[in-house]
This record gives structure tokens, sequence and C-alpha cells, in this order.
């Protein structure tokens, strides 16, 4: 791992499991308590809800991650001004509460995402998610390493599913519906949680077949682009505007972490993520 030795490599690797599992576990402990709405602006000047838990969640990770490597940079849904715009050197992507909606009205479709990268490449990738098997939640890690673990146990899927994850949108504009249908990785019955991190995660797990976003924000997708490149996975891209409706495999991170737009922090592309 370039810029990295083997111990530096595993406390990075330790620490972002570890944050992830504290940040799932913080979520479910307070997801049944009165969680007060507040109003914040997001990367695109818009107003989303935002609970105390989310910015309590944003703090303990930052603090955690200075501590420990006091020269890494972080993105966090909920600090986009602190951060040194770049994706090359050692960087932590956060989103502390993916879901707030459905948190704030206790709805157990939430997840947590924290993923390392450098060099422009996912190095570690986390998501923690509610389960309905485990009142502690599951987790999945993923490096290139060690592929994709869930609960830090090997994982192998056998995706029987035909249900895609797609954008709200899609159920309120019938001609974008029709056009998308015609891709061969969107199936014709889909749904929207409103959390892409438990949404990608169910993907991932096999439960579902594909999920679809209309030009993210980096934070949503960051622990995705490392899972989705592993094996029986796959991406795919469709740049803005494309007419042809035109979707091309990603072969390479790269592609978006140099095309990050640097006031919203959209990937630039329209993306699916697939079990195939």
């Amino acid at each position: 791992m370039e810029g990295l030795n083997s111990l530096e490599s595993k406390n990075i690797q330790e620490l972002s499991k570890k944050l992830v599992v504290k940040a799932g576990s913080y979520i479910l402990n307070n997801v049944n308590q009165l969680n007060h709405k507040n109003y914040k602006t997001n990367s695109d000047g818009n107003k989303e809800i935002v609970t105390q838990i989310d910015l309590d969640i944003h703090n303990n990770i930052e603090a955690e991650i200075t501590k420990n490597f006091p020269n890494h940079n972080i993105l966090s849904e909920e600090d986009i001004e602190s951060f040194n715009y770049g994706f090359n050197d050692s960087v932590w992507i956060v989103d502390p509460l993916d879901g707030t909606s459905n948190f704030s009205n206790g709805l157990n479709v939430f997840g947590s995402s924290i993923a390392y990268i450098e060099n422009y490449k996912t190095i570690f990738a986390n998501i923690f998610i509610p389960s309905i098997s485990s009142l502690k939640g599951d987790y999945i890690f993923w490096s290139e390493k060690t592929g994709m673990l869930l609960n830090n146990m090997e994982y192998k899927n056998s995706n029987q599913s035909n249900l895609s994850f797609v954008p709200g949108n899609l159920y309120t504009d019938y001609k974008e519906s029709k056009n998308y249908l015609k891709s061969k990785y969107i199936s014709k019955d889909f749904r929207n949680y409103g959390s892409m991190s438990y949404e990608g995660a169910m993907v991932a797990l096999g439960k579902v077949r594909s999920m679809l976003s209309n030009n993210p924000k980096i934070w949503d997708v960051a622990s995705l682009i490392g899972i989705f490149s592993g094996q029986n996975k796959s991406i795919y891209l469709r740049e803005l505007g494309n007419k042809k409706n035109e979707w091309v495999y990603m072969e390479s991170m790269e592609k978006i972490y140099k095309n990050i737009e640097k006031k919203s922090f959209r990937i630039g592309f329209d993306i699916i993520f697939m079990n195939e």
C-alpha cells in the first residue's frame, strides 16, 4: 500500500472497524428515543434534517481519527468546511448516520459508513446497518486483501433476488422510470428505503440485485466503491447528460475520485452497484 507500512495499515484498518461498530451501537441505543429534528444547509445549498445523534457520531469519529492519525484528512457529511480538498493522500470519508429521516421517525432503516481512501482509491470500507437477526446490528468490512467480511467472518452470498433499489424520482416521473427500465441492470420491481448505506449493504449481501443512484455525493458511496470492486460484484457508470443511456463498467476507482465536484461533493456520474 503506497505510503503506508504494514503496521500503520493494520492500525488504520482496526480503527475503521472500531469506529463503525461504535457508531452503529450509538445509533441503535438512541433509535427509539425522542430525537429532535434540526435542519442544516447541505452541500447543495438545500435544507435537510440533522439530529444530535448525527453530530455526536461525527464528533466522536473525528476526535478518534485526529488522535490516532493527526496528519490524515477527514471529509464528513457533517463538516465539509474543514476538509482540505484532495483524494490522493490519506483521507477518511464519513457518513455518520445515513438515513436520518428514517432514524428520527423511529424507523430502523439507516446505516453508518466509514471509508479510508488513499491515492484515489478506497482502501478500507465499513458499513453498519441494523439487523433482524442481531440486536447489535451487522457490519460489513472490505479490503482488497480480506474481501468482504460480515461481522468479521467471510461472507459468500447466492443472489436470487430480482429486486432493485432506485432513487425516489423514478416513482414520480414515469417517463424517466421507463428509460431506466430499459437497462439490463435494473429490475422492474424496485424500492427506495431512504438510506444508500442500507440499500447498498443489502445488495452487497445478496438480498437485492442492484442499486441505482443519480450523481450521489462521495460520502454516500465511498465504502460501496470498495465493496463492489470485489468478487462477483460490479459497478457501472453513466456520464451525466448521456443521451444514449450508455452504462460503462468501472475499471478504476480513480475515474470517480478524480471527478468529484469540489463544492457539492457529487461524483459526476450516475452509478449502479450490482451483484452479478
